[in-house]
C-alpha cells in the first residue's frame, strides 16, 4: 500500500513538472538541437541584404550563404523557416531565442566571438575599396583625399573597420572627404555604378561578386588590415548545434562542393581551416 502511494505521489510530481501553469504539456528538452530534432524544423535568422552572400532576387533569398544553408538543411532532412531581418536586430534576436541560429555573413571578431558561438568559417575576407574601372581619381587604398566613399551602416563589420582606418588616414591628411552609408551592399554597388560615390568599401567577396556580376565595370583599388574569417553563430549554450553545423560545413569543404559554390558567387575558391580562426578569448 505504501509503495502504491509513493508511486502515485511520484506520478503527480512528474505531472506538475511536465505541465506548465497554463496546463499545456511541455516537452522536456536538453537544448536547441534536441528541439529541432523533435519539431523536425529549424528556424534560421538571416539579413538578406549582403550581395553575394545573401540577397533577395525574384522575391526569394539567394546567394552563397543560402546555397550552403540549403545544402546543410537537405543533409539534415528537416524543414526550414527562414526569417529575413534587419542586421541591427539579428544578434539580439538570437539571444532572445527568436530563431535557432544565424546564417548570415558575420566577421569573426573578438567582441562577437566572446558573446556568440561561431561556426567554422564559410569564407575568408579582407576589407578594401572598389572603384569604377579606369577611374583616375581613386589611386590607392592609402590615399582617399577628396573622395566620397560608400559603405554599409554600423554595426556592419567592414563599415566599422573603415571608420577607424579613415580616422588614421585623416591624421595623415589623406582621409576621405565624405562617407555615404547605404542599407545594403547592393545599394552601395548601384551608387558606385551610378557615379554617386567615388568608391565603396566592403569585404573582398562582395567586391569579387560585384566584378563577376558586372564584368568590366569595376576594379579593386586595394585592401587594408588583416584578413578576417566569415562564419555563422549559435547561442553560446548551443555548442552541440554549432558542432552539428560544423560537421556539415566540413563535409561540403572536403567534398569540394564549398569551393564550387565559392567560384559560383565570388569567382574564386578559398581555403577553409579546421582551427586557428577564433580569437584567443572566443567561445570554443
Amino acid at each position: 500500500m505504501r509503495s502504491n502511494k509513493v508511486k502515485i505521489l511520484a506520478a503527480a510530481a512528474l505531472a506538475v513538472v511536465a505541465f506548465g501553469v497554463s496546463g499545456v504539456l511541455k516537452p522536456v528538452s536538453a537544448g536547441t538541437l534536441d528541439d529541432i530534432k523533435k519539431r523536425g524544423k529549424v528556424v534560421v535568422g538571416t539579413e538578406a541584404a549582403y550581395y553575394p552572400f545573401e540577397f533577395i532576387e525574384n522575391g526569394k533569398i539567394v546567394g552563397y550563404d543560402e546555397d550552403v544553408l540549403n545544402a546543410i538543411i537537405k543533409s539534415w532532412g528537416y524543414k526550414m523557416e527562414q526569417l529575413d531581418l534587419p542586421f541591427a536586430g539579428i544578434l539580439p534576436g538570437l539571444l532572445q531565442k527568436k530563431f535557432d541560429f544565424v546564417a548570415t555573413a558575420l566577421l569573426v571578431n573578438p567582441e562577437r566571438a566572446k558573446r556568440y558561438a561561431f561556426t567554422m568559417p564559410v569564407a575568408q575576407t579582407k576589407v578594401g575599396f572598389l572603384k569604377r574601372k579606369g577611374d583616375p581619381k581613386v589611386k590607392s587604398a592609402d590615399d582617399l583625399s577628396g573622395l566620397t566613399i560608400a559603405s554599409g551602416t554600423p554595426p556592419a563589420g567592414p563599415t566599422v573597420i573603415f571608420m577607424h582606418y579613415n580616422d588614421d588616414l585623416k591624421a595623415k591628411g589623406k582621409g576621405a572627404k565624405e562617407q555615404k552609408m547605404f542599407s545594403s551592399s547592393g545599394d552601395t554597388i548601384l551608387a558606385l555604378a551610378n557615379g554617386q560615390v567615388d568608391a565603396l568599401v566592403d569585404s573582398t567577396p562582395v567586391m569579387l561578386g560585384a566584378m563577376k556580376k558586372y564584368p568590366g565595370k569595376f576594379e579593386v583599388v586595394g585592401t587594408f588590415g588583416e584578413p578576417f574569417w566569415v562564419g555563422w553563430v549559435t547561442r553560446p549554450e548551443d555548442l552541440d548545434l554549432r558542432d552539428a553545423i560544423n560537421v556539415e560545413i566540413r563535409k561540403l569543404r572536403d567534398s569540394g562542393e564549398l569551393g564550387v559554390l565559392q567560384k559560383k558567387w565570388f569567382g574564386e575558391a578559398m581555403t577553409i581551416p579546421d582551427s586557428g580562426y577564433l580569437p584567443p578569448d572566443a567561445i570554443k
